[in-house]
């Protein structure tokens, strides 16, 4: 029997077990932060110019790298305070980022491995003309 799926419906499914594409982790993170040995963020000036929301997501996926790397003390999911704290947001923009803006993208506090296209996207993208607010 054939082991590969003639089920068309299969080229949508992803799986939740991907492992994380690093070449496509160091393109999103390269540009914002690095990452010592014990897990200390250095956050680029490129970074600061980022919007609220989006510093989240490098944060976030700063977790991921450390992770993928063995950094011990280190969870990959994070609450709001977590994000908050380590992206250098304020709470009410990082629960923004987590359960608004990216709720389809940020699951339980961490991007999935799937994601990972996704997010560099977002994170390149030009941000559109907003009135004045929090820099979300």
């Amino acid at each position: 029997m054939n082991n590969q799926s003639d089920d068309p419906l299969d080229e949508i499914f992803v799986d939740e077990n991907e492992p994380a594409d690093k070449k496509i982790l160091v393109e999103i993170l390269k540009p914002f932060a690095t990452i010592d040995s014990k897990g200390i963020i250095a956050y680029t000036d490129l970074y600061y110019n980022l919007k609220e929301s989006k510093k989240a997501l490098i944060y976030i996926l700063c977790r991921k790298a450390m992770i993928l790397k063995n950094i011990p003390g280190i969870v990959e999911k994070g609450n709001v305070k977590d994000v908050a704290s380590g992206a250098g947001i304020n709470e009410s923009n990082a629960k923004n980022a987590l359960f608004t803006f990216y709720k389809g993208i940020v699951q339980g506090g961490m991007i999935p491995n799937h994601q990972l296209r996704k997010v560099k996207e977002i994170i390149f993208q030009k941000d559109k003309k907003e009135g004045d607010g929090d820099g979300v």
